[in-house]
Parts: C-alpha cells; sequence; structure tokens
C-alpha cells in the first residue's frame, strides 16, 4: 500500500531533475564554470538540406549540438572527471600525467625528454643535428639583416618542468630519459657562433640545489607547467640586463616589493590543475606570487620590442616587464598577434597588413621558446622575417582586409555593422567594406596631417 507514494515521490523527483536539465539547456539560468583545457570549438550552425539529411552529416551535428549544450553539461564532466581521479587515480585528459608527490606534467613534455619527439620529428639524433645546424646559419642571416635595419635580436631558451625536475616524472618516463637534448645543443650552437642568448635551463638547474631547502619557492609549481610565477621577477630582470649589455638602451631594474605567499594561483600556477575539470580543487601549499615593479623609468628612452615566442612569454607580458618598451608586439607562434596598440590586438598574423612596418621599427626582436618548440624553430620566423623585409607599406587595400577582419572579431563593433546594415537596407558583407574604408581613410589622413 505504501509503494505507490513512494513510486510517485521517485517519479516526481527524476521528472523535477530532467525539467531543470531541459531548461538550462534552452535558457542557462544557472552561471556555470566553464569547462578548461583542450577542446575543439564548436562548429558554426548547419542548415537543414536533403543533402545533408540523406547522409547523416546534419544528424551527426545535432547529436554534437546536444552534447555540448546539455544542461549541467559542466557539473557532470567535472563529477565523473573527480570519481575517475579520486578513486581509480585516473586523468581523464590525456595530455596531463602525474608523477611522483602528485607532480603534473603535459606529455608534450615528457614526450620531449624521452626522445619520442625527436624520432617523431627528424629520426635520428644525426638527422635532428643537421636540421639545427641549418637553423642556426638561417638565425645567423636574419641578425645580419635585422643588424642592417638597427635591430637587436636576442635568443631566450626557457626551461621545462621534465629537464628541471625529471626525478618527479613517473616512473615508466624516468627510467626512458633521452641522452640528449635540443635545447642544449642549440644552447651550444649559439655559443660556438657567438648568438646573443640567455640560457635559462642551465640557470634553473642549478638554482634547484640552492633552493631544495625551501620547498614553497618552487621553480614549476606542482599544478602548472610553465616558470613558476615567483621566478617572472627573475626572469624579467635577467632579460632586462642583457637586453642593456646588447643594445644602446638603458633600461629599468626590477624591484622585488613582496613574495606574497598564497594558495590562491594564477593562472599559469594551476593551469594542468584547471586543464583536468575536477570538481573539487586540489590540495595545494603555498606558494609566491610576488609583486614587483620597475625602477629608473623616468625620462628613459624606451625601445620597440617585437616579441617571436610560445606561451611562456604570457607571464612576462601582464606583468611590468612590458612597462619597460615603447610598444610591444606578441606574436605567438609567429602566427597570433597581440600588442600593446590596440589596432594590432588580437588579430591572426596573416591578416596584419602592418607586419613589415612593426618589424622595421622593432629596436629589439626577443625570441623566447622552450624545448618542445625547438621541433619548429621560431615556427617559420627566420624566413618569412626576410620577406616582411622585402614587401613594401601595405596597399589600401590590404588595410581594408585588415580592418574587416578587426570588426569581426569586435563582437560590439560587429553588431553595429549590422545594425547599421540593416538601417541602409544593404547586405552586412557590403557594410563591412564601408567601414573599413571608412576608418582607413581616417586614420591615413591623420597621418599626413601629423606628417
Amino acid at each position: 500500500m505504501n509503494k505507490k507514494p513512494r513510486f510517485l515521490i521517485q517519479f516526481v523527483c527524476f521528472a523535477a531533475v530532467f525539467l531543470a536539465i531541459l531548461l538550462q539547456s534552452f535558457t542557462g539560468f544557472v552561471k556555470m564554470n566553464p569547462l578548461q583545457g583542450f577542446d575543439k570549438e564548436e562548429s558554426t550552425p548547419v542548415a537543414l538540406t536533403f543533402k545533408n539529411y540523406y547522409d547523416g552529416s546534419y544528424q551527426g551535428y545535432l547529436t554534437e549540438h546536444a552534447k555540448r549544450n546539455t544542461g549541467f553539461r559542466e557539473f557532470f564532466i567535472r563529477s565523473y572527471n573527480q570519481m575517475a581521479y579520486s578513486c581509480f587515480g585516473k586523468i581523464t585528459n590525456d595530455n596531463i600525467v602525474e608523477g611522483r608527490n602528485h607532480e603534473l606534467y603535459l606529455k608534450m613534455y615528457l614526450n620531449d625528454i624521452t626522445g619520442k619527439t625527436l624520432e617523431k620529428e627528424f629520426g635520428t639524433v644525426d638527422q635532428a643535428k643537421v636540421a639545427a645546424q641549418k637553423n642556426v646559419e638561417e638565425t645567423l642571416r636574419l641578425i645580419d639583416t635585422l643588424h642592417r635595419h638597427g635591430t637587436e635580436f636576442l635568443f631566450v631558451f626557457a626551461p621545462s618542468k621534465t629537464w628541471v625536475y625529471p626525478e618527479n616524472m613517473p616512473k615508466a618516463y624516468r627510467h626512458h630519459v633521452s641522452d640528449f637534448s635540443l635545447e642544449e645543443y642549440y644552447i651550444q650552437l649559439f655559443k660556438e657562433n657567438g648568438i646573443a642568448h640567455i640560457d635559462f635551463l642551465d640557470y634553473f638547474r642549478n638554482n634547484k640545489e640552492a633552493l631544495k631547502n625551501t620547498p614553497y619557492y618552487p621553480l614549476f609549481p606542482r599544478t602548472g607547467t610553465h616558470w613558476a610565477e615567483a621566478t617572472i621577477p627573475l626572469v624579467a630582470d635577467s632579460i632586462l640586463r642583457k637586453l642593456s649589455a646588447i643594445t644602446d638602451y638603458s633600461l629599468p631594474s626590477v624591484h622585488y616589493i613582496d613574495e606574497n605567499l598564497t594558495t590562491d594561483y594564477s593562472v599559469q600556477d594551476g593551469e594542468l590543475e584547471a586543464s583536468m575539470n575536477l570538481l573539487f580543487p586540489l590540495k595545494k601549499p603555498a606558494i609566491p606570487k610576488p609583486i614587483f615593479t620597475l625602477t629608473d623609468t623616468i625620462g628613459k628612452d624606451k625601445p620597440n620590442l617585437l616579441v617571436i615566442a610560445d606561451s611562456y612569454f604570457v607571464q612576462l607580458r601582464i606583468s611590468d616587464f612590458s612597462k619597460a618598451f615603447n610598444h610591444w608586439d606578441y606574436w605567438a607562434y609567429n602566427r597570433d598577434v597581440q600588442a600593446s596598440r590596440k589596432e594590432y590586438r588580437w588579430l591572426e598574423l596573416k591578416y596584419l597588413a602592418d607586419a613589415p612596418t612593426i618589424l622595421k621599427e622593432a629596436d629589439i626582436v626577443l625570441a623566447l621558446f622552450t624545448a618542445p618548440m625547438l621541433y619548429n624553430y621560431m615556427f617559420g620566423f627566420t624566413q618569412s622575417a626576410q620577406e616582411l623585409y622585402q614587401k613594401g607599406e601595405p596597399t589600401f587595400d590590404e588595410r581594408v582586409q585588415m580592418t574587416i577582419h578587426q570588426i569581426k572579431l569586435d563582437p560590439q563593433w560587429m553588431k553595429a555593422v549590422e545594425k547599421q546594415a540593416a538601417e541602409l537596407g544593404i547586405s552586412v558583407e557590403e557594410n563591412l567594406i564601408r567601414n573599413a574604408k571608412y576608418v582607413v581613410e581616417i586614420k591615413q589622413r591623420k597621418a599626413s596631417q601629423n606628417d
């Protein structure tokens, strides 16, 4: 007799849960913490046609769309990841491996230290050496070209957690460490050819011993893959001092204010943990998130900086380090553009019509890469820089195309263009071109007036 009310309660509870999921799918009434890590963007909406319905591609799109937009998807994924990690020690993100003392490593760096990447990219150590020698020769030609245009060059070899803390790697990797390091070989070639560089790999290894009795001051965070936030003042000061030595500029020094011990890690210090997408945070020790500033900046002539780097430059970019320069441009992986000047910010390099001008105006070109990125040496910058020097000023049409791309990257600007197009009764594409031409014409008019 009591079964009916119990089943009714169960039915109501299940119905309420499914209704909540359905409402969340369509309205997003509960704000969820987005998932982090390596994930493809959702494909653009697909219109139903007879062809894509018949071949099944439309159904596939609907399935993928439903998966990505299921209500409380983030909570369900994090719950599953937490159970897998807490109960079975399994990390569902295939790019992350846990070593001794819960040290997290990115698999890309493990493949580098064990020689897997070298074998895949070059086959043998001898072939890797030949490629490195060729790249250094191209670097020397690039430096010669840069010097003819009054630009200095500095290469920064960033360390990696695997080469600095190999003892904490998983046992399966510790027993297969390669005898050859491509990064060390490049450093050797740079020394032999007198190319200005900074070897942070050797510096970090030496300082690891000095800091072994201060575990709260790691060179690499347990839950990240980039150099620890605690090392950024040292890295920034070292680079500024080196640039002062190889240029005519008197660059500022770093003034350390406070080590700021905290368990509130920076984005970079906790990035691998974030990519695990767990329900609960990992237990972490307090480490420094230093506060520092630059000294002797008043009245100094500041150089223009062009950086070709991987993600190891991000922590420098968002710190006071960037204030040492008049303006800076960061061409991440020689592909994506970030800059101190708004008109060049968040573009793809292929759309940057002013790239030749930026290179020619740069007083310093800084290259900064860690070990796995050396397999794609400077991402072709030694060749593309020579091509940029050959190009003249961008044409009016090239500037228009660059501006169109900028408009599309700015949601508010794009929305205004769409609204204006509707008011004028013209297509959005036509109005994009109208607006881009107007912006370019205004800039050219201002430039001619300044001249």
